[in-house]
């Protein structure tokens, strides 16, 4: 499922890759991050805290089909 969620928002992790520390996981996203480069690209990423964790990551747009929206901010 394709879905935009809201900074806010709950969102669950389906299975994404054997090894990968997102699967299945809950996190708290909390909205888009652009990286401009220096060559005129802008990468499309997203803040999310994992559930239980202390720090922020970062994942790509890409993700966005491996997940839902657990609770609407």
């Amino acid at each position: 499922m394709n879905v935009t969620p809201k900074p806010g928002d709950l969102v669950k992790f389906d299975f994404i890759y054997g090894g990968c520390d997102l699967n299945n996981k809950l996190a708290a996203y909390i909205g888009p991050e652009f990286i401009h480069r220096d060559d005129g690209v802008t990468v499309e990423n997203h803040r999310i805290l994992v559930v239980g964790r202390a720090a922020t990551g970062l994942i790509d747009r890409n993700l966005f089909c491996r997940l839902t929206i657990a609770v609407k901010a």
